[in-house]
């Protein structure tokens, strides 16, 4: 269903869905207000209410007697599905697949609204460290908002050629079980909307499925993709960006995108000086490349950073690990939430991508 909502005083038409969790309520709320205040999300409490905003849309939670109404809403249906797929898997983190939900809205059988199947330009080795993948399809448009990330979808060995569908009950159903299929998350590194094509660099790696299958790819392949999602622009006169490998596409984009007034810097660490790339950004903003194994960490490059008192965003992505540090790091230095985000883009024994 659609419903007619004001959003930042314009009228506009927004798609919703809701389900009903039946689980304590007082769990329930814990869990979005702990996972709204780690990103840094507005939020807005009452007598058994909370409304999160997100840069995909709203989430809006009502107790009833028997648990907690959820009711998502998004500007589009690919949106909305992106928002949805995130909640449930916060609330199988928490509670187990196994909590039963229905979504309000739901076309069973057909595709998620949030998965686009894209035409493969080219595939280039750029650097030592990264391959760009070009593809192109009239509705990557969409890639150009709501979200840096997206998701590639490659289907387990025993079903291949079969994709996702919604179930009767709203969710999607996974061939194989979605544990089975890889969905590594990638950046949009740059975008025409208005001509449908899209690049992604690839972070290069021993065994892993995407590098592979980069070395394999050639032009006409087709290759599926899903979101957008994630976080969007930090917004503030100052930037302070900080990220290793593979958060250099976000940050490429950060920059090129960053007002002309804006000031700050951001550190980048690559794993050879081959890797170093040609930025656009605003002429505050000054640029320093670190290279692995040389004795320098992001972590002390954030410690070591002035931080003005005001009109300040850390933006932070690399190893789970140096992203537990920061976030610790950050509140001691006397920024608060809404002032930072650290976001975890991979793991030391993570070798699937």
């Amino acid at each position: 269903m659609t419903t007619d909502t004001a959003v930042s005083g314009a009228a506009a038409q927004l798609f919703e869905t809701a389900t009903l969790i039946e689980r304590h309520q007082g769990s329930v709320f814990e869990l979005f207000k702990s996972k709204g205040d780690q990103l840094g999300l507005p939020m807005i409490g009452g007598e058994g209410r909370l409304t999160l905003t997100t840069p995909s849309g709203r989430i809006v939670l009502s107790s009833e007697r028997d648990g907690v109404r959820l009711t998502l809403s998004a500007p589009d249906r690919a949106t909305l599905h992106t928002l949805q797929e995130t909640v449930e898997r916060n609330i199988d983190g928490r509670f187990g697949e196994a909590v039963e939900r229905v979504w309000s809205l739901a076309e069973p059988g057909a595709l998620p609204a949030n998965i686009t199947f894209a035409t493969v330009l080219s595939v280039s080795r750029i650097s030592p460290s990264y391959f760009r993948v070009r593809i192109a399809d009239p509705s990557l448009g969409r890639f150009s908002r709501g979200g840096l990330h997206f998701r590639l979808l490659f289907a387990p060995s025993d079903h291949i050629g079969e994709w996702p569908a919604i179930g009767e009950d709203g969710r999607t159903q996974w061939p194989g079980g979605r544990s089975a299929w890889h969905r590594p998350v990638y950046t949009v590194r740059q975008i025409d909307p208005d001509h449908g094509e899209m690049e992604f660099d690839v972070v290069v790696h021993d065994n892993g499925r995407v590098s592979a299958w980069c070395e394999t790819s050639h032009p006409g392949e087709r290759v599926a993709l899903m979101g957008p999602g994630g976080g969007w622009y930090p917004e503030a006169r100052w930037l302070g960006l900080f990220g290793d490998e593979t958060a250099l596409p976000a940050i490429a984009r950060i920059l090129a995108a960053a007002p002309d007034h804006t000031r700050g810097a951001a550190t980048i660490m690559i794993g050879h000086e081959d890797d170093i790339q040609t930025l656009a950004a605003p002429s505050g903003m000054t640029i320093r490349w670190l290279v692995r194994g040389n004795g320098q960490t992001l972590h002390d490059a954030v410690e070591a950073m002035y931080i003005p008192p005001s009109d300040r965003f850390v933006w932070f992505a690399g190893e789970r690990s140096d992203v537990e540090l920061v976030r610790r790091a950050l509140p001691a230095r006397g920024l608060n939430r809404s002032e930072f985000r650290a976001a975890s883009y991979w793991a030391a024994d993570d070798t699937a991508s």
